[in-house]
């Protein structure tokens, strides 16, 4: 049923396929998501599986590519760390070796920056040079993913630069 209350009707194969060919088109997508929105629509799992393998033959979908796109957007957009982006590329069911390959390519110079930026944005909250505000810094930051030895290092340098 959809949300007006009016039974959804369910979608074919050539509607599905031309569905999530168009949303792959417009941008990188997983299989776990896609299925997900297939089955949500009403598609059967044979016809789930046929426009999932369709999408792999003509390279609208690629696990390589989609892992390295969402590594890149949420490094620099969420400004999410190793750990984290590790996690949430395992929920969405993307093999060990995709995730591997596509946190590989983080730039470490880039990566620091991003990692000092945020201690200096919570360093407006809390002071890292008091123990209870850098305990406050590194459970933030260690939230967004960063390990734990940079983000010490991190907060070690800031507070050597602001001494």
């Amino acid at each position: 049923m959809s949300d007006s209350g009016t039974p959804q009707a369910r979608l074919s194969r050539e509607k599905a396929l031309s569905a999530m060919a168009a949303l792959c088109a417009r941008s990188e997508q997983c299989e776990y998501d896609l299925r997900r929105k297939m089955q949500s629509r009403g598609v059967s799992q044979a016809d789930a599986d046929a426009v999932i393998e369709y999408l792999y033959e003509n390279r609208f979908l690629d696990t390589d590519r989609y892992a390295g796109a969402y590594v890149r957007d949420k490094l620099r957009h969420s400004r999410w760390g190793r750990i984290k982006l590790r996690l949430m590329l395992g929920a969405k069911h993307i093999p060990s070796h995709a995730v591997k390959k596509a946190l590989a390519t983080i730039d470490e110079t880039e990566y620091a920056d991003i990692l000092a930026s945020l201690v200096e944005t919570a360093s407006r909250t809390y002071d890292p040079a008091s123990s209870d505000g850098r305990a406050h810094i590194m459970r933030r930051l260690y939230a967004r993913g960063f390990e734990p030895g940079l983000i010490s290092s991190a907060i070690s340098e800031w507070r050597s630069s602001h001494s």
